[in-house]
């Protein structure tokens, strides 16, 4: 019986032995692929941060960019409106004469 368990322990030092060689290659594998997927992942987290950044500065932009044209329409009603005051100023005179 103590001659079995004798030899039960090279048989389990070659089993062990052939699972590393075996397994060692796929699980190394896996593991390459493991941190290949979370670097994407964060990679691709990194580059959805920066999209909503840029989003949220060409928003602004957006904004400041309409006060502007609100700012010009603005101005250049108010310069038409005094241009034509004042045509009407000078025409004024000369119907009175």
């Amino acid at each position: 019986m103590e001659e079995m368990f004798f030899a039960l322990i090279p048989i389990t030092g070659f089993l062990t032995l052939g699972g590393v060689l075996v397994f060692r290659p796929l699980t190394k594998r896996l593991g390459l692929m493991l941190e290949a997927n979370a670097a994407r992942k964060r990679s691709d987290e990194l580059e959805k941060f920066q999209h909503e950044r840029l989003r949220a500065i060409l928003e602004a932009q957006n904004l400041k960019i309409e006060a502007l044209e609100q700012r010009i329409e603005f101005s250049e009603s108010l310069l038409e409106a005094r241009a034509a005051n004042l045509m009407a100023a000078r025409r004024s005179p000369r119907e009175l004469t």
